[in-house]
């Protein structure tokens, strides 16, 4: 686990973040699954959704074809 996590902060410092695993795009229709089929569960979808929400957010601000890392721009009010 440590391994991922020290790519990312590495990423964070550049401001880089390359998809070197998965892209946001991959991300955001697992959460879109998510939040889909929970409700249809009847599960609180409360939390995933926001974190679509700001998946959405960072594509939406060009970070298409990048790490889940990206949404570190989000969170600084880049996005």
């Amino acid at each position: 686990m440590t391994g991922f996590m020290t790519a990312y902060a590495e990423q964070t410092d550049r401001g880089a973040y390359p998809a070197e695993d998965t892209a946001l795009e991959t991300h955001l229709a697992t959460m879109k699954y998510l939040v889909r089929e929970s409700a249809a569960a009847g599960i609180d979808t409360d939390w995933p959704a926001r974190i679509q929400s700001l998946t959405e957010r960072a594509r939406n601000a060009g970070h298409t074809g990048t790490s889940y890392t990206s949404l570190i721009e989000v969170f600084r009010g880049r996005a």
